[in-house]
């Protein structure tokens, strides 16, 4: 059950995310590119700030998560109704798309006893070990999005 939910919250991060703040799906993957930067090359001295902060361990397993996921949500918060309503519906599937990257960077970061919890179920184990497909074709698919749905719609004129 706990996997389940795990994944429900994963998955559907960047859709309730998008709907909530209405943010274009291109700003929230990029922020979570960046997140993953920042948790590859960055989580090392945040485990080092938490231990200062705190002495719980329970914390320190979730700090390198943190900096995936901040990002994310710093983004949909600053960049909030940059997607009008009329088109919020175009976004849904790109939502859900970012869902399935996120769980990719997110799951293998989580403690091992959780990592577990996931991997008991099929679709947990699926994104734990497909996570390099999911990456390169999603980053795919949302080049292509943001290239189709950020097009100039109007000509310039020259005076």
């Amino acid at each position: 059950m706990v996997a389940y939910i795990i994944l429900g919250i994963v998955l559907g991060l960047p859709l309730l995310l998008g709907i909530i703040f209405r943010v274009n799906s291109s700003y929230l993957f990029f922020s979570m590119l960046a997140g993953e930067l920042l948790a590859r090359y960055f989580s090392d001295d945040t485990e080092l700030v938490t231990r200062l902060v705190t002495r719980r361990e329970s914390v320190l397993a979730y700090s390198e998560l943190a900096l995936l996921l901040v990002p994310v949500i710093l983004t949909a918060v600053f960049l909030r109704n940059t997607l009008s309503k009329g088109r919020l519906f175009l976004y849904i599937i790109p939502f859900l798309i970012t869902g399935f990257v996120l769980a990719a960077f997110a799951l293998p970061l989580l403690p091992e006893g959780l990592q577990q919890e996931v991997r008991s179920i099929h679709a947990g184990q699926r994104l734990l070990e497909g996570s390099e497909a999911i990456v390169g074709a999603v980053v795919f698919i949302q080049l292509v999005t943001l290239w189709a749905t950020n097009r100039s719609r109007g000509h310039s004129k020259n005076h």
